[in-house]
């Protein structure tokens, strides 16, 4: 038999996705971030946060040492496993659409104004280019920062769903998660972001098993 081949270390994963720590990177997760917005299928949602956290963590490699960046990934993957669990738990895609049968959503009045004030809020991302005030960051992360917390606001304002509010507050996390290694290094604060994300997932859980018992077990229904 021959040498067992060993895994490949954290560098070497990450160098072999470097082609998305530039533009094209920070233009997938802006287009990510839009569709998780309009799109608000909890199926949508957790394979998006997935796909954040991967991209968030090849574009961290810039400020953070790879191991670092390597825990949005962990922190991500854990929050989406909690949501399909809760979501699954609580009868979420069974009805009207079957988990295996999934179908492209039809857009109801709700989402065709989440439609219209994103393309109106990428229109004017491209005339007007904003950015935060954020010091010593590269450019277009500077840019993918204010998207991110522009994308939260959008979204904690056009849905009352517990998952959309709870990947707006993420997106703010992640925003300032972007920005901070930047003026320091510290393992203290990168692990209370991650164990915050980790309790703003958490809560969400909570609150999707909550509502789906609710509505499966009406107050009196129950003695």
């Amino acid at each position: 038999m021959g040498p067992v081949p060993s895994l490949p270390t954290p560098d070497r994963v990450l160098a072999s996705m470097s082609f998305l720590n530039s533009l094209p990177g920070v233009v997938a997760l802006m287009a990510l971030t839009a569709l998780m917005v309009v799109i608000t299928d909890w199926r949508f949602i957790v394979l998006g946060l997935g796909g954040q956290s991967i991209l968030l963590t090849i574009l961290a490699t810039r400020d953070s040492p790879p191991e670092w960046a390597l825990l949005r990934v962990v922190t991500g993957g854990l929050i989406a496993i909690m949501w399909y669990l809760s979501a699954r738990a609580a009868g979420w895609g069974r009805r009207p659409v079957p988990w295996l049968r999934w179908q492209w959503p039809l857009l109801s009045a709700r989402g065709l104004l989440r439609l219209f004030m994103v393309i109106f809020v990428t229109a004017l991302f491209l005339t007007y280019r904003p950015r935060l005030p954020l010091e010593g960051l590269d450019p277009d992360l500077a840019f993918l920062c204010t998207w991110l917390a522009v994308m939260s606001l959008l979204a904690l304002a056009l849905s009352d769903e517990v998952l959309t509010a709870g990947i707006g507050l993420i997106w703010w996390l992640e925003a300032f998660h972007l920005y901070y290694p930047v003026l320091e290094h510290n393992a203290m604060v990168e692990g209370a972001v991650g164990a915050i994300k980790l309790l703003v997932g958490l809560a969400c859980a909570y609150l999707i098993v909550a509502e789906g018992m609710g509505v499966r077990f009406p107050q009196g229904d129950h003695e």
